[in-house]
C-alpha cells in the first residue's frame, strides 16, 4: 500500500503542467534523436546539460530521462527500415529489417512500439516496487561479477547469430580484439593505438555499428538491386489475433530480462537486447523462424531494450552509482541541482524521486500516442529512390560517427 499512496504522491508532481510539457519535449527530442544514425542520448543530454541551471529540479530531470528512453523508441525506426542502428538498437535490424524486404515494415514498428510500451512498463513497477533493495544488488558486484556478466553477452552473441557457431566464437574473439584498443583505465598506459591519438579512446560501438550496418546495406543496395516488396500504400499495422499472442510471451520474456539486467553495472540495454533475443531463439514455439524476419525477433528485444533502460535508474538513484556514460550524465544534472543521488534520496527528496518514477510511465503513454501514428510516415521514405536515399543516409552515418 505504501508504493501505491508513494506513486499517487508522484503523479501528483508528475502531472502537474509544466512537467508533462518537459516530459513531451524530451520524449519527441530522444525520438528524433534516435531517428538520426549515430546520435544519441549521450550526445545530445551533454548539449542540453546546461540548460538545467535555468529549468526547475523536477522537470529537467523528467527532461533528460525522457530523452534518454525516447531514444530507445525511435533507435528501432531506423534500425527496421534502414537498417541503420544504434548500439542499443542492433538486434532490431536482423527480423526487423527482414519484416521491412517483406513488405511488413508498418507491422514491425507496431510490434516494437508496443513491446516496448510492455517493456517500459514492467520495468517502472519494478523501480517503484524494488528500488531500494535492488540497487544493493549492484553494490556487491565485484571483478569476478563483471567478467561472468561478459561472459554472458558472449554466450548470448554466439546464440543470436545464425549459422555456424564458429562465426558467432569468430566474431566475439574479433570484439574483444577491437576493444583491447585504447587507453587502460587502471594503468592508463595506452594498447595497440599505433601512436595515434584519434585511438586512445578506443574504438567505439557506434562507429563499429554504422559500418558493419549503415556502410554495408548502402553498398550492397549499390551493387544489387535488393528484393523488396513495393511500398503500394496499403499499410498493415494491427496485428492479427495469433500475431498478438506470439507478440505477447515474447515481450514479457524480454521485460524480465531488460528489467534484471538494466539494474546491473555493465548491463543496461545492449547486453539485454542480445540476452533477450538468444532466449526467444531457444524457448520460442516458433524458433525456427527467428532471424528471417519473426515477429518474436522484433518483439523480445525491444521490450528488453526498453526495461534496461528505465532500470539502469535504480543504481543511480538507489546507491548514487551510474552504470553507464548516460547515467553519469544524469548524475551531473542531479548534482548541478543541489541533490546526491544516493540511499538518501528516496527519503530527502521523496517529491524528485517518486515524481520522475511516475513521469516514466506518463512518458511511456506519450511514446506510444507519438510513434504508432506516425508509422505511416516512416513508410513514406520507401517512396524516395534510393539513388536519392543513399546520400542522406551516408551523410548522416557520417556525421553521427563524428
Amino acid at each position: 500500500m505504501d508504493v501505491i499512496h508513494n506513486l499517487q504522491f508522484g503523479f501528483s508532481h508528475a502531472l502537474t503542467l509544466h512537467n508533462l510539457m518537459y516530459c513531451a519535449i524530451g520524449c519527441v527530442v530522444g525520438t528524433l534523436v534516435g531517428l538520426l544514425p549515430g546520435l544519441g542520448p549521450l550526445a545530445t543530454i551533454s548539449i542540453l546539460l546546461p540548460l538545467t541551471y535555468s529549468i526547475p529540479t523536477g522537470g529537467a530531470l523528467i527532461m533528460l530521462a525522457g530523452i534518454y528512453y525516447g531514444a530507445q523508441y525511435g533507435d528501432s525506426v531506423s534500425a527496421i527500415t534502414m537498417k541503420i542502428p544504434h548500439a542499443s538498437s542492433i538486434v532490431a535490424c536482423i527480423d526487423g529489417y527482414a519484416m521491412t524486404l517483406k513488405g511488413k515494415t508498418g507491422l514491425a514498428l507496431f510490434t516494437a512500439g508496443i513491446s516496448s510500451f510492455i517493456g517500459g512498463t514492467v520495468a517502472i513497477l519494478v523501480l517503484a516496487w524494488f528500488a531500494p533493495m535492488l540497487g544493493e544488488v549492484a553494490f556487491l558486484f565485484g571483478p569476478a561479477d563483471y567478467c561472468a556478466l561478459m561472459m554472458v553477452g558472449f554466450v548470448c552473441v554466439s546464440f543470436v547469430t545464425t549459422g555456424s557457431l564458429l562465426n558467432g566464437l569468430a566474431m566475439c574473439l574479433i570484439g574483444v580484439l577491437l576493444g583491447q584498443i585504447g587507453t587502460d583505465v587502471n594503468s592508463g598506459a595506452q594498447r595497440f593505438t599505433m601512436d595515434l591519438p584519434f585511438l586512445a579512446d578506443g574504438i567505439g560501438v557506434v562507429s563499429i555499428a554504422l559500418g558493419c550496418f549503415g556502410i554495408a546495406e548502402i553498398t550492397k543496395n549499390l551493387d544489387e538491386k535488393t528484393e523488396r516488396t513495393p511500398f503500394n500504400g496499403k499499410i498493415k499495422l494491427m496485428p492479427t489475433w495469433p500475431e498478438f499472442k506470439r507478440i505477447i510471451p515474447s515481450a514479457l520474456r524480454g521485460s524480465a530480462i531488460g528489467s534484471f539486467l538494466g539494474i546491473l553495472p555493465g548491463g543496461g540495454p545492449v547486453i539485454a537486447q542480445f540476452a533477450a533475443y538468444a532466449i526467444d531463439k531457444k524457448v520460442s514455439k516458433y524458433r525456427d523462424e527467428i532471424g528471417t524476419g519473426a515477429i518474436e525477433g522484433v518483439a523480445g528485444q525491444a521490450a528488453a531494450d526498453e526495461a534496461a533502460a528505465r532500470t539502469s535508474f535504480i543504481p543511480l538513484m538507489s546507491i548514487g552509482i551510474p552504470e553507464n556514460a548516460v547515467m553519469a550524465l544524469m548524475m551531473a544534472a542531479f548534482i548541478i541541482k543541489g541533490i546526491q543521488p544516493g540511499p538518501n534520496m528516496i527519503a530527502g527528496h521523496p517529491d524528485l524521486f517518486w515524481g520522475l518514477v511516475a513521469s516514466m510511465w506518463v512518458g511511456n503513454v506519450f511514446l506510444v500516442v507519438l510513434n504508432v501514428p506516425l508509422v505511416r510516415y516512416w513508410l513514406s521514405v520507401f517512396k524516395i529512390p534510393y539513388v536519392v536515399l543513399f546520400p542522406c543516409i551516408l551523410f548522416f552515418c557520417c556525421i553521427g560517427t563524428y
